[in-house]
């Protein structure tokens, strides 16, 4: 039968494979001399006797070659991390520990989350910036001279931000003001350092880059008059609509569906993040006041069949970078929200209210942030109505003692309408039949080792011993 499916087992194990590698990004896109010395300042200042080298996805191919000329200038020795553990455009420290590297160069986009326990040195891409078209755009957009703009980039058009400033101040923009991206000091919103964390709101706002998650995120986060964009692969200065109809119906459903979730998965996409533990515990510390029970996933690379297999969780909270553009995939089977909408969901001082902004940045709702809002400050709300199944969702506070009553054997608890229900076992997920493999270690032998089978699985070549 396997004949009918399959070619013969020679073909298929020397089939040719081809892989298929991106080669639009070329060695002087992210490489120049300006870069090299650079990087070997950096290792020399910082005394590093082992560095190892991270590239985000598109520019992998070009590892080899940055590495063996970067090796011909210092003694140090030289990691390629060939992948990262969550996106490549964070800092991986899991993996540069590993090598018990004592530094990092991060080439590529980044998304400049601040990390703690190494240096970093950050080599931006060098994106094709037309700066006279940009300039003509902007002369047409902004024809008043006394009008005030803050500019953002992408940090692939790092490089040119100095030429355009100073093309403007010779046409006299005397209010223009360069946002600044904070790679080594703290961040006022998402990688950007506004001066005296200045208010935007009577500003027109221009992104130069690309109508991608940077400035999504960017766009979302930061409040003005107006939102331009110039579109770098286009040449075009447009007007863009930050928070429309349709994102903010999509968004508002998914926090309902977090509000009637009895199981909430925390799902960790970052384990270098400065306060990620801490919203993980502000997060737990919300779901107990309405009896959610969670649990706490670390799966590497977020995709949905990993956590299709957990199947008993009603909504999943992701914790990482704010590149993460997963918020808006439909291949996942629960709701998959952000920390920001969980806090609208589950805090009840954001109760019937929506902000002037959105975040996708985690870092806002801690007790430092911008967005952060203390849950024992709120009014107490008993019950409300579930928009999606309208039903009535009783909000027992955590210092309610007739709410809180379990039984002995803690299966049981008494809920607002006098009735009993069944608390999830922290052992739900033990019920499984299937609990992976089971590994015995200690309790067989040592084995000899013997001569196993040849082939491919779907017809071994079975050995007479």
């Amino acid at each position: 039968m396997s004949v009918n499916f399959s070619s013969s087992d020679k073909e298929v194990i020397e089939k040719q494979v081809d892989i298929q590698i991106d080669t639009t990004v070329k060695l002087s896109d992210i490489w120049t001399g300006n870069d090299l010395n650079r990087c070997i300042k950096f290792i020399r200042e910082k005394f590093l006797t082992k560095i190892c080298l991270q590239f985000s996805d598109d520019i992998l191919h070009l590892a080899v070659q940055i590495e063996s000329e970067l090796a011909k200038h210092v003694d140090s020795h030289i990691f390629i991390l060939a992948d990262t553990s969550y996106g490549s455009c964070c800092i991986d420290e899991i993996a540069a520990s590993h090598m018990q590297a004592d530094g990092l160069i991060h080439f590529g986009h980044a998304c400049l989350s601040k990390v703690t326990r190494l240096p970093v040195l950050y080599i931006f891409p060098k994106n094709q910036v037309d700066v006279d078209k940009f300039i003509e755009c902007f002369n047409s957009k902004v024809p008043d001279k006394m009008e005030k703009v803050f500019i953002f980039y992408d940090v692939g058009s790092y490089h040119v931000i100095d030429c355009i400033a100073n093309k403007l101040n010779q046409l006299n923009y005397i209010n223009i003001d360069i946002g600044k991206l904070a790679e080594s000091e703290e961040a006022d919103v998402l990688c950007w350092s506004l001066k005296n964390n200045q208010s935007t709101e009577n500003y027109t706002c221009i992104y130069i880059g690309k109508d991608n998650q940077s400035f999504f995120n960017i766009s979302m986060g930061i409040k003005c008059k107006k939102w331009l964009l110039f579109d770098i692969t286009t040449n075009t200065l447009q007007e863009m609509q930050a928070m429309d109809t349709k994102f903010l119906m999509k968004r508002s459903h998914y926090i309902e569906k977090c509000k009637d979730a009895q199981t909430l998965g925390i799902v960790v996409g970052t384990l270098t993040m400065k306060g990620y533990l801490d919203i993980i515990k502000h997060i737990q510390d919300l779901t107990r006041r309405r009896h959610i029970k969670t649990y706490i996933f670390s799966v590497g690379k977020i995709n949905s069949a990993k956590l299709a297999n957990f199947s008993e969780i009603d909504c999943f909270v992701l914790v990482g970078c704010s590149e993460n553009n997963l918020y808006n995939s439909r291949d996942f089977y629960k709701p998959l929200i952000s920390v920001f909408e969980a806090e609208m969901a589950l805090n009840p001082a954001w109760s019937n209210q929506f902000p002037d902004t959105y975040s996708t940045d985690f870092r806002e709702m801690l007790p430092e942030g911008k967005l952060y809002r203390s849950s024992n400050e709120a009014s107490v709300v008993n019950s409300d109505v579930s928009l999606i199944t309208g039903k009535l969702r009783y909000l027992n506070d955590e210092n309610d003692e007739e709410a809180n009553k379990v039984n002995n054997d803690g299966t049981l608890m008494e809920t607002g309408n006098n009735q009993l229900s069944e608390i999830d076992s922290l052992n739900k997920f033990q019920e499984r039949t299937f609990q992976g493999l089971d590994m015995r270690l200690g309790q067989d032998g040592a084995a000899k080792v013997e001569v196993g089978r040849s082939g491919v699985p779907m017809s071994y070549n079975e050995l007479d011993f």
